[in-house]
C-alpha cells in the first residue's frame, strides 16, 4: 500500500507504525521551505537536530515543505541537500534518502493531509469556509477598526452538512478551517523555557486546507511529524505563539504530543535579529568565504553552547556528547565574526600542505559555479586559471601553504596571503608604489638592476643575500629599508609579506629575476 491508496486515518497508522528503536531514542527533522535558500538558521538547526539524534541513537530526517506553491524558489531545494552536503551532516533518511515514512516532501504527501483534514470534519472539529477573500479582508479592516485582533468570526461554522454538500456538488471552492478550543488554558512545557500557557480564546480558527487541495504548515507539519513519528519538535523561537494551535491539533486528533524545543533568534553585533541587513546570511555565502564545514560547524555548536572546560575549539564529539538541551541558551546569541574567524583560524591551519592546497582547489572550483557570491578580492580573478596552477604544479603549492599558514583565517584569505605566488592572482607594483622607496625612477631602475645581477647564478645563503642588499642601500645612499621594500614590492606587489627571503626560496630564482625585471620595466616607462 501507499500513500496514495489510503481511505483512513487507521490505515495511515498501519501504514507507518511506530518505530522500533532503542528507550530514549529521538526522532528528530528539519523541514526547510524551499521559498528561500538555506542560511545560518538552517545550519544551526541542522547541527542540533543530528547532534540529539546521535547522543540518543536516534533517526534525524530532513522534510522538504513545498507547500506553499506560489513562492517556491527554484532551485531552492537542491541548495539545501547541497547545504547539508558541504556541512557534512546527512540525514538517516529524506528526498535523497529514502526510507520506510516517505515521501519527504509534502507535495508529495498530500492524500494524507486530506484524510486528516476530512477526519476532523467528521468529527466536528474542522469545518467547511466558503467566505471569499473579500469577505475576511472587509472583518479584518473591522475588527482592527474598533481595535480588536483580526480572527475569524465562524460565519461558516453552523451551516447545514445538506448545503455544504451542495456547494461543493457545484464545485463552490471551500477552505477546512480547525475548530479551536474556545476555553481554559493550553500549556505545554518548552524543553529550554520550561512550562508556557495560553488562554485558548487567544487561539483563532486557522485554516487547515487550502481551496487548491494544499495545506497550510499547521496541518502538514503535524500530520506529518506524527506518521514520520517524531518525538522532538526542534524550531525556532518565533513558533512558539503557534504551539497552542497545534497542541489544540493534537488533542482533537487524540494523537500523542511531542516535546517542544524553541531554538533562539540569531542576533548581530548591534544585537537585532540576523538578518540581510546585518549582511549576507546564507549558507551559500558563508561556503564563498571559505570557511571550512569543521569550522563552521564547531562555530554555531558554540554559538548555542558554553563548553565545560571553557574551550572555544573542541571536535562535534564533544557536542554530542556533553551538551544537554536544557542548558540551550534562552536569549539570541551574537554571530561573531572575529569569533568564526579565530575558530575558522585554528582548522585551517591544521591542515598539512597537501590537505591546504586540495581544500583550496575544491573552494576554487565552489567560486567558478557562485563567482557572485565570493570575496571581493576574487573578482577580478581568473579563478579557473588560479585552479589550473593549483593542480598542475602540486609540489609548488605545497611549498606555498607551508609558509605561516596561521595567516588564513578562511580560505579567501589566499587571494590577499597567498595570491602573490601565483600568476594568475599576482597583482604586480605600480610604479607609484615603487617610487615610494626610490629617490627618482632612474634611481630604481639601477637598484631593480643590481638585485637582479646579485641573484645572475643562483640564489645565496640569506645572511649573503642581506649583506648585499645592505651594500646596495649603502651605495644609492639610502637606508636598508627602502631597498628592502623595493624588493618585496617588484616580488608580490604587497608592503606586508612574509619573511622576504623565503618568498625568494619559494618563487625560485627564474621567477624573482623575472619579477625583478618586469618592476625594472615598470619604473621606465614615460621615463626618458
Amino acid at each position: 500500500m501507499s500513500i496514495h491508496d489510503l481511505r483512513s486515518l487507521d490505515e495511515a497508522e498501519a501504514l507507518f507504525p511506530p518505530r522500533s528503536l532503542p528507550a530514549g531514542a529521538e526522532v528528530l527533522r528539519i523541514a526547510p521551505s524551499p521559498t528561500g535558500f538555506p542560511h545560518i538558521g538552517t545550519a544551526m538547526q541542522t547541527v542540533l537536530n543530528r547532534a540529539l539524534a546521535d547522543k540518543t541513537g536516534g533517526i534525524f530526517i530532513v522534510r522538504i515543505e513545498d507547500t506553499d506553491r506560489a513562492r517556491l524558489v527554484n532551485g531552492a531545494e537542491e541548495a539545501v541537500m547541497a547545504a547539508l552536503d558541504w556541512l557534512g551532516i546527512p540525514p538517516d533518511e529524506g528526498p535523497n534518502q529514502p526510507g520506510d515514512y516517505g515521501p519527504y516532501r509534502q507535495s508529495e504527501r498530500l492524500p494524507l493531509y486530506r484524510l486528516a483534514a476530512e477526519h476532523l470534519t467528521q468529527l466536528e472539529k474542522a469545518y467547511h469556509c466558503f467566505c471569499p477573500p473579500e469577505r475576511l479582508e472587509k472583518l479584518r479592516q473591522e475588527q482592527m477598526a474598533a481595535g480588536h485582533n483580526p480572527r475569524y468570526d465562524r460565519h461558516c461554522l453552523a451551516l447545514p452538512q445538506a448545503e455544504i454538500r451542495s456547494r461543493l456538488a457545484a464545485g463552490e471552492k471551500s477552505v477546512i478551517r480547525f475548530r479551536a478550543p474556545e476555553d481554559g488554558p493550553i500549556s505545554f512545557v518548552d524543553e529550554v523555557r520550561g512550562p508556557i500557557s495560553f488562554d485558548a480564546d487567544r487561539v483563532d480558527d486557522p485554516i487547515l486546507l487550502k481551496a487548491d487541495g494544499y495545506p497550510t504548515y499547521h496541518l502538514a507539519a503535524l500530520v506529518d511529524d506524527h506518521f514520520m513519528r517524531v518525538t522532538t519538535v526542534i524550531r525556532g523561537e518565533e513558533w512558539i505563539s503557534s504551539t497552542p494551535k497545534h497542541i489544540a491539533l493534537y488533542r482533537a486528533f487524540g494523537w500523542e504530543i511531542p516535546r517542544f524545543l524553541h531554538t533562539v533568534i540569531l542576533r548581530d553585533a548591534q544585537r537585532r535579529k540576523l538578518s540581510k541587513r546585518s549582511g549576507d546570511t546564507s549558507l551559500r555565502w558563508f561556503q564563498a568565504q571559505g570557511y571550512l564545514p569543521e569550522g563552521f560547524r564547531n562555530f554555531l555548536t558554540r554559538l548555542l553552547w558554553p563548553h565545560p572546560e571553557e574551550k572555544d575549539i573542541y571536535p562535534l564529539e564533544d557536542f554530542v556528547r556533553l551538551f544537554n538541551v536544557r542548558n540551550l541558551p534562552r536569549t539570541g546569541p551574537v554571530v561573531d565574526a572575529q569569533l568564526l574567524d579565530f575558530i575558522n583560524g585554528h582548522y585551517l591551519a591544521r591542515l598539512n600542505p597537501e590537505a591546504m592546497r586540495l581544500a583550496c582547489a575544491d573552494y576554487l572550483a565552489c567560486l567558478e559555479k557562485t563567482p557572485d557570491a565570493g570575496p571581493a578580492s576574487s573578482r577580478e580573478v581568473d579563478i579557473a586559471a588560479f585552479r589550473r596552477e593549483l593542480e598542475s604544479n602540486p609540489g609548488y603549492a605545497r611549498k606555498v601553504f607551508a609558509l605561516e599558514p596561521e595567516r588564513n583565517r578562511k580560505l579567501a584569505d589566499i587571494f590577499v596571503n597567498n595570491g602573490f605566488f601565483f600568476e594568475a592572482t599576482l597583482k604586480s607594483a605600480t610604479r607609484e608604489q615603487l617610487l615610494k622607496y626610490a629617490q627618482t625612477p632612474d634611481q630604481g631602475v639601477r637598484l631593480l638592476e643590481a638585485m637582479r645581477d646579485l641573484l645572475a647564478v643562483s640564489l645565496p645563503e640569506q645572511e649573503a643575500w642581506e649583506t648585499g642588499m645592505r651594500g646596495l642601500a649603502e651605495a644609492a645612499g639610502l637606508k636598508p629599508k627602502p631597498v628592502f621594500m623595493m624588493a618585496r614590492l617588484a616580488l608580490t606587489g604587497s608592503e606586508k609579506t612574509p619573511p622576504l627571503y623565503a618568498i625568494m626560496e619559494i618563487l625560485e630564482l627564474g621567477r624573482v629575476r623575472e619579477r625583478l625585471g618586469l618592476a625594472s620595466q615598470t619604473l621606465k616607462q614615460n621615463f626618458a
